[in-house]
């Protein structure tokens, strides 16, 4: 049986409501993935802010629905360089490699031409 036949067949075992959830499912994991990217690229302007007022703490006393604060947490961390291990080590990185099972759902969609 050929894949296009295989999907086809898979497709019709899910209802309409099935569809529409999965579909939904998948449009808010694009705008979520679009809103990190969004928020990536503001956030260098955030800690411009947290250095021009030279502070780690901005306290929300001047708002009228909210209040709370915003702090600046740097840190230094050391992360193992995966690459460059694998590159010069490379019988050695395998030893270590292990089975890995991952789910993953991949929805595309499109608008229909109606």
């Amino acid at each position: 049986m050929s894949n296009q036949k295989k999907v086809i067949r898979l497709i019709k075992k899910a209802n309409k409501q099935e569809q529409l959830n999965l579909a939904n499912w998948g449009k808010s994991v694009e705008q979520v993935r679009e809103q990190k990217k969004q928020n990536d690229l503001i956030k260098p302007t955030h800690v411009e802010l947290f250095e021009r007022l030279k502070t780690n703490l901005i306290i929300f006393d001047k708002l009228d629905n909210v209040e709370g604060f915003a702090q600046l947490i740097k840190r230094k961390l050391m992360r193992f360089d995966i690459s460059k291990f694998k590159e010069q080590n490379p019988e050695e990185y395998q030893k270590y490699l292990v089975p890995m099972d991952t789910t993953e759902i991949k929805i595309k969609l499109q608008s229909r031409g109606n």
